[in-house]
């Protein structure tokens, strides 16, 4: 009965976190709207954070708890998830030219970070200073988003005018998302561990799998939504973005919050981080080369992300 209040508490913290990113970013929204900023802006900042949420909060928790195998698996495997899942389901489904001329940019920046990750990791440890080298990749990927956007959006559209309980609602929406998130993230890492206990496996193997496909679940949704909506380039470039966020941001909060003692596993610097910079070549070189999406990309991007699922969990 113990370890089945303990799957239903970690479901719960999924769609709780899941659900309250979403509130987050509606709220982040409408301040583009009250602020005078561009929502070009606002998407590349606040929204760009918010979808990679679900990942920062938990890894954060995991690290505060001393979970560190977990939050690094939870990280990781958002940036596998991401790859196999989100991107593949959209070449293969819906294949098309990519007009995005950054992209290959973009890519090439998320490549590099997880190179740059891996070369940290080898001496299975993320220190402080591998923390400051990367939270530098997320300010200059930050303001290389808005620079882009803003040349991509024109002048800044006039503030709306706020009434006092539209404030109100939103702030509340804001504090109460975030708050939601961490909620949310403390009922899963707490679970994880339980879970893990009862089925004999790793924290690292839960982090990968489990934690790290529904904690990807945003841009996972904003995937097929953005398939229905054919609205592909756009949502590809939001997966790289999250990459680049989970890398630069999450990890680096990981090595501070440690104290530059954030354990890696070996199996990280063997096969997953390997792995993950495979998907991410597969992901980036086609649409960089050929301008466009393709089927067989897709195809290709999602047997490698089963395969690899079916070794750590079977092996």
């Amino acid at each position: 009965m113990n370890i089945l209040i303990s799957a239903l508490l970690f479901t719960a913290g999924l769609v709780v976190i899941v659900k309250c990113s979403d509130i987050f970013v509606d709220a982040a929204s409408w301040m583009s709207d009250v602020t005078g900023f561009s929502k070009a802006v606002i998407g590349a900042t606040i929204v760009s954070f918010a979808t990679t949420a679900p990942e920062y909060f938990v890894s954060l928790v995991a690290v505060l708890k001393g979970h560190y195998d977990l939050s690094i698996g939870n990280a990781v495997g958002s940036l596998s998830a991401n790859m196999g899942i989100a991107f593949a389901a959209i070449a293969i489904l819906a294949p098309e030219k990519i007009r995005d001329k950054r992209f290959g940019i973009k890519g090439l920046v998320m490549i590099l970070a997880a190179s740059l990750l891996l070369l940290f990791c080898l001496n299975d440890l993320i220190s402080v200073f591998d923390g400051v080298v990367l939270l530098s990749i997320f300010v200059f990927f930050a303001v290389l988003n808005v620079r882009y956007s803003r040349e991509d959006e024109g002048p800044d559209t006039q503030r709306k005018k706020a009434a006092g309980k539209e404030i109100f609602i939103n702030a509340a929406k804001f504090i109460g998302g975030a708050a939601g998130i961490v909620f949310g993230s403390n009922l899963i890492v707490d679970n994880a561990v339980i879970l893990a206990s009862f089925l004999g496996v790793s924290e690292a193997i839960i982090g990968l799998t489990i934690i790290a496909i529904g904690t990807s679940l945003p841009e996972i949704i904003t995937s097929i939504a953005a398939i229905i909506k054919k609205q592909n380039a756009i949502s590809i470039g939001n997966i790289v973005g999250a990459n680049v966020i989970n890398i630069s941001l999450v990890l680096s909060t990981g090595a501070f919050v440690s104290g530059g003692h954030l354990t890696v596993s070996p199996s990280t610097v063997r096969l997953d981080l390997p792995v993950t910079i495979v998907l991410m070549i597969l992901a980036v070189l086609p649409v960089a080369i050929g301008k466009k999406l393709y089927r067989l990309q897709g195809l290709a991007l999602a047997a490698v992300y089963v395969s690899y699922l079916i070794y750590i969990t079977v092996f």
